[in-house]
């Protein structure tokens, strides 16, 4: 005798109907999963990210998140890494880490860690060069001190400020409760970190202060005190003048750590373009980079050269090998810190022809070059995870260790979800069913 269920006939419409409805389910619960966990990544992504304070022993790396998250970094002088600098405990929107005891002139490899998530420069490590050791000791004993407030007149509950001038590094410092702030300026270098940095009452100042939400750019000389008026967030002033305050939205302070500016000091090739070509055996490479900055050039082909120049007070820096080129492809390498202090790559291919030989006009193509940065951090932080191409869940404060598996036990999308799979399951059986009837 058959089971009865298998003698009342179903109707089709309302079992193809469940089975829908389950993939439907199933699918909306899991995107939605997916975009909660993309919403997550993206309020810890770490923005305008800076290197400041680079001595012979020591770097600070700063910078901003949209929610309130822990921050570390693993560093190490290999890309392997190898050494966690924890913030600390308490979550964040203005994180400001310092990295000590580090070698003279050594290349660094770093990686941000906010939040769960750990994050890379397009791909690549942060790459960061400390500077050698100055042999004589600074005699400056000067020291800048200053107070930053909110518009309401309280004192901003995180804040970073950032010093420097046109041909110094860049210094630090978060703001205390009070709003307060201070710097000594006996250890500030030069921007390409070789010398102490030399100045005097005719010397021009720039100073960053920013919260999460509002910023001030001021201008100014030294003073025999040292004291700066307060700065109210969301204005600007030039302090230049006997310290007479000239607020003002639109005032044009430079700073090289901001976006305008960066753009601005943005490392670059100019020649060659990408795949120019030259009937010059000995062609002349030019570009630009930060002031007064070394620039490191390695051009790939037989001869192998490699070389530094340094670049002029306008930030222009040319080359000419001394010897002939031989024809073929050839690239040149560039590599010099950008405004951010971070070491930047950048590469350009370009052809060299045989001696006499004709070049036609299309030999030569006029688009914009084309760069392959690494890393290159600034103007825009590109976050990409660490060791995946996918964003790698990373406990603090051990470096990395990969979760998966399902959400915690308890979740109300699991039983979402499980439903979802039921109904369809359930929905294909009797559809099944209803045919074997038939």
């Amino acid at each position: 005798m058959k089971n009865q269920l298998l003698n009342k006939r179903i109707p089709t419409i309302f079992v193809v109907g469940l089975i829908l409805l389950g993939i439907v389910l199933t699918t909306l619960i899991v995107r939605m999963q997916t975009n909660l966990k993309s919403n997550a990544s993206n309020s810890e992504e770490p923005k305008n990210v800076k290197i400041t304070n680079l001595s012979d022993k020591s770097f600070t790396i700063t910078y901003q998140t949209q929610a309130l998250t822990t921050g570390s970094v693993s560093y190490g002088n290999s890309k392997q890494l190898g050494n966690t600098e924890v913030e600390d405990l308490n979550p964040k929107n203005i994180h400001s880490i310092s990295i000590q005891k580090l070698d003279p002139s050594t290349r660094y490899y770093l990686v941000v860690i906010s939040g769960q998530n750990t994050f890379l420069n397009n791909g690549s490590p942060f790459e960061i060069s400390t500077g050698p050791n100055i042999s004589s000791p600074s005699a400056v004993q000067t020291a800048i001190k200053g107070k930053v407030l909110l518009p309401d007149g309280k004192a901003p509950t995180q804040a970073l400020v950032y010093l420097s001038s046109d041909s110094s590094q860049v210094l630090s410092t978060t703001v205390q409760k009070d709003g307060e702030f201070s710097f000594s300026l006996k250890e500030l270098r030069t921007n390409n970190l070789s010398s102490y940095f030399g100045f005097n009452e005719n010397t021009v100042f720039e100073l960053l202060a920013v919260d999460n939400s509002l910023k001030s750019k001021v201008s100014f000389s030294l003073n025999e005190t040292g004291s700066l008026p307060t700065i109210t967030l969301s204005n600007d002033y030039d302090f230049t003048k006997d310290f007479v305050s000239d607020a003002s939205s639109s005032a044009q302070v430079g700073f090289p750590s901001t976006a305008v500016s960066s753009e601005n000091l943005k490392p670059e090739i100019l020649t060659p373009k990408k795949d120019q070509s030259f009937t010059d055996q000995k062609p002349q490479f030019r570009g630009t980079s930060l002031p007064n900055e070394d620039v490191e050039i390695v051009i790939h082909s037989d001869e192998n050269i490699q070389t530094q120049v340094t670049a002029d007070s306008n930030g222009n820096w040319t080359y000419r090998p001394p010897n002939n080129l031989s024809p073929g492809p050839h690239t040149i390498t560039v590599k010099t810190r950008d405004s951010s202090g971070i070491l930047t790559t950048i590469m350009q291919s370009f052809i060299v022809f045989a001696q006499g030989s004709q070049v036609s006009e299309s030999a030569t193509p006029s688009a914009a070059p084309t760069q392959q940065i690494t890393p290159t951090l600034i103007p825009t932080l590109t976050p990409t995870p660490f060791p995946s191409p996918t964003i790698t869940p990373t406990p603090l404060p051990v470096f990395v260790e990969t979760k998966g598996g399902l959400p915690p036990t308890g979740d109300s999308s699991i039983l979402l979800i499980m439903g979802g799979v039921v109904s369809t399951i359930f929905g294909i059986a009797l559809f099944l069913l209803t045919r074997t009837a038939l």
